[in-house]
């Protein structure tokens, strides 16, 4: 990337009005409160399960895809390959935790901007917002007892773009400049959250949370980014919902280690991934007490306490639920 290709911080704010202008409401749940309704068509850019790394290869939802048996389809979610029902008689293809949350793999960055660019009338203009909790301040590690090393903070956008999901600094440059953001406090390399051309013509969503980035755009592009075998895509409609949803088998799973929590106070769950278990400890109060969960898989383990003040028996049933699903879909990184 030439050095011309490089992104300033902008002030000009009023450039995303348009985006909040297009978001249905944060709470609706939908694509189209993270990316603009009103495109032709839109498309999901699904994120390396694993990037290529440390002598690993890289590795597809495709490639999960055909170790659970699960097969991919739109509105496919990374807890639903990771974590089949049955568990395959292989050992899983990737070693991460899962896929990257908020950024785009370069290589597939490099590739949408070649997609984008013929679908702009000004690929040389082009605005870019990163979420504001990436302007952390620098920091290094010294050995004890050496002297302190200062080092410049990095700069802050004097002016933010307000949405109602996020408050992002704002950038400015060529549709090539996507790729040239690196974090002052790790040196990783960072695509922007939201990026758009100043026609208007498409845009592309990482939200920070999310393991995949929406593009909404003319019908043409989104066909030729579902034809791109340098990305792994599926269609998307901006009414689709974005959460992580539990359905099925696992739902049912959820709903068993519920019972057994109530009336035998622990629970045992062995998934794909790992195991789970979880230990109720009611207070004297009725309706509280504490919920503690340990999800263990190969390479670490995490969980931790939290309290439930319910009430009635169908809202302490529901908070135990939510805690055993989060402590499930932690198991892969969700």
């Amino acid at each position: 990337m030439a050095s011309s290709d490089a992104l300033v911080m902008s002030e000009n704010v009023s450039a995303a009005d348009w985006i909040r202008e297009r978001l249905s409401p944060r709470n609706s749940g939908l694509v189209s409160s993270v990316v603009p309704s009103g495109f032709d068509a839109y498309v999901r850019i699904l994120h390396p399960v694993q990037l290529p790394r440390d002598g690993f290869p890289l590795v597809r939802w495709a490639d999960v895809s055909r170790w659970s048996g699960v097969p991919l389809h739109p509105r496919i979610q990374w807890h639903e390959v990771a974590l089949p029902e049955t568990t395959p008689p292989t050992e899983p293809p990737w070693r991460s935790q899962g896929p990257r949350q908020g950024a785009l793999f370069f290589p597939d960055a490099e590739a949408l901007i070649d997609d984008l660019t013929p679908h702009t009338s000004t690929p040389q203009e082009c605005f870019f917002c990163l979420w504001i909790g990436y302007f952390g301040s620098a920091a290094a590690f010294v050995p004890l007892g050496s002297p302190p090393v200062h080092i410049p903070a990095p700069p802050q956008p004097s002016r933010l773009v307000e949405l109602p999901w996020r408050e992002y600094g704002l950038f400015e440059g060529s549709l090539a400049g996507a790729t040239s953001l690196k974090m002052a406090s790790s040196h990783d390399q960072q695509t922007p959250n939201l990026w758009w051309p100043a026609d208007q013509s498409w845009c592309v969503a990482s939200e920070i949370d999310f393991p995949w980035t929406y593009v909404g755009g003319s019908s043409d592009l989104i066909d030729q980014l579902l034809s791109d075998e340098r990305l792994e895509t599926v269609v998307a409609s901006p009414d689709d919902p974005h959460w992580v949803d539990v359905e099925g088998w696992l739902s049912d799973l959820i709903d068993h280690a519920v019972e057994d929590v109530l009336s035998r106070g622990s629970a045992s769950l062995t998934l794909a991934a790992g195991t789970v278990t979880v230990q109720w400890e009611p207070s004297r109060r009725r309706g509280r007490g504490t919920i503690t969960t340990r999800s263990e898989r190969s390479g670490g383990w995490g969980g931790g306490g939290s309290p439930v003040r319910a009430r009635d028996p169908d809202e302490m049933r529901q908070q135990i639920a939510i805690q055993i699903h989060r402590a499930i879909l932690s198991l892969v990184g969700v």
